[in-house]
């Protein structure tokens, strides 16, 4: 899902945390966007949409109907078969793209490597400064457990630092897991933005999908109808397989839970992950969406695999 980097790239100093600095600076690691043509080409509208009609990039005949204008016959086609064609075209068009960021509480967590929200922080950054790189407009949101901004697609330079700046503020105003502020579900928040999002659009969205279910499925399913969705999945190794034999303790704000790894905990701990992957692989099949699964210890994102 991110290509065309291989050089290293900046490790945040902390696990937990990343600082507007640290996200500023990826403005200068965005995958290599090509020539100078290339990018001009890039600003006009170079992603292919799948409306047919008048365009640059033939992509199919059909036979002639009635209406149809006769400068887009296919003369060729007709005089081998003796019956008329009209060419098909795909319109050439901008293509808006939308980074989702989940960093509602359980994404604020890690077991080993960087907490699950640093990770979708620090791939959201780099979407957002690709592709206004690229010349494409960029917008978005951030799931938090208070009311989020949303930023509608734009190339403006400005409103890009306001987006960044929002999302270092999420690590710096407040402890997200001292929050007793209600917690939406993923699903809540897409059937919210789907409206808002234009027939075309590209859209990112990294998460744990710690709540998925098969109404999010549903949702991911329709959005998918109309927008290329890229789906990361961002896990803790602690979330994919529980160590037997032993005891947890995991503390949040004033909740504790304390988990006993017996073998059918571990069974039921396993069925509930792989429930959240099946969910994702249904999605996953539909034409046009790409799915990544990253562990906080083992993603493409920093030159080290396991730290801290």
């Amino acid at each position: 899902m991110f290509h065309g980097d291989s050089s290293p790239r900046p490790v945040p100093d902390a696990r937990n945390l990343i600082t507007l600095d640290e996200l500023v600076s990826l403005r200068h690691w965005p995958p290599a966007r090509g020539n100078k043509r290339e990018r001009m080409a890039i600003r006009e509208g170079h992603h292919l949409s799948q409306v047919r009609g008048r365009g640059m990039e033939y992509d199919d005949v059909r036979e002639y109907q009635p209406g149809d204008d006769i400068r887009h016959l296919d003369w060729r086609l007709m005089a081998r078969t003796g019956e008329a064609h009209t060419k098909l075209y795909r319109e050439e068009r901008d293509r808006p793209v939308v980074v989702l960021t989940d960093l509602r509480n359980p994404m604020h967590f890690a077991t080993r490597g960087h907490y699950k929200s640093v990770l979708a922080a620090y791939a959201s950054a780099m979407v957002i400064w690709t592709t206004l790189a690229n010349g494409d407009r960029v917008g978005g949101t951030f799931f938090q457990s208070q009311s989020e901004q949303l930023f509608k697609p734009s190339n403006n330079r400005q409103q890009t630092m306001q987006m960044i700046s929002a999302l270092s503020q999420s690590f710096t105003e407040t402890t997200p897991l001292e929050s007793n502020a209600p917690l939406l579900s993923l699903t809540e928040r897409l059937t919210q933005l789907e409206p808002l999002l234009s027939s075309g659009t590209i859209v990112y969205l990294f998460s744990d999908f710690h709540d998925a279910d098969s109404a999010l499925g549903q949702r991911l399913m329709h959005i998918a109808q109309r927008c290329e969705l890229k789906l990361v999945l961002i896990s803790d190794p602690l979330e994919t397989n529980l160590p037997s034999g032993n005891r947890y303790r995991f503390r949040g704000g004033d909740r504790e839970v304390v988990v006993d790894a017996d073998p059918q905990q571990q069974t039921n701990f396993q069925l509930q992950f792989q429930q959240r992957l099946d969910q994702l692989e249904m999605v996953h099949n539909l034409r046009g969406v790409e799915f990544a699964h990253w562990q906080t210890n083992q993603h493409p994102l920093f030159t080290m695999g396991d730290n801290a």
